[in-house]
């Protein structure tokens, strides 16, 4: 079974690359915002949950710390994927929880290795190899 991925972003241009590095190794549901998330959070929680911090509605930092809050979903790794390069931004992934910060442009191999990292802190086991290039 492989390790499942809510990946939080409202560019579907950006989802769409990302989705394609990700799907062949991680069970992957794209979300275009908060409100979507918590819905698909309510169905089922994921291993690992990719948030942008600029959404329309709740902003990332809020959707951390809801996760962080929420009986059965404290533990959920978040890793942050943004455009935002502001020291105050990486600071607040720290104190909403975060466990990890990443900035855009993001590159195939380095994300992966990130998630594979944050999933393997966390217990949950690849189900595949994820070589390749960028």
């Amino acid at each position: 079974m492989k390790p499942s991925i809510y990946m939080v972003d409202d560019e579907p241009d950006f989802q769409t690359i990302v989705h394609s590095w990700l799907e062949p190794m991680y069970d992957v549901v794209a979300l275009k915002d908060g409100f979507e998330l918590l819905g698909a959070l309510r169905a089922k929680a994921p291993d690992l949950v990719i948030l942008d911090i600029n959404l329309p509605g709740a902003d990332g930092f809020e959707l951390c710390r809801r996760l962080r809050t929420t009986p059965g979903l404290e533990k959920v790794s978040v890793l942050f994927l943004t455009a935002s390069h502001q020291s105050e931004d990486f600071c607040r992934n720290l104190a909403t929880g975060g466990n990890g910060y990443l900035t855009k442009p993001v590159g195939r191999r380095h994300l992966l290795a990130t998630i594979e990292e944050l999933l393997s802190e966390h217990g949950v086991k690849e189900t595949a190899d994820s070589g390749g290039s960028d």
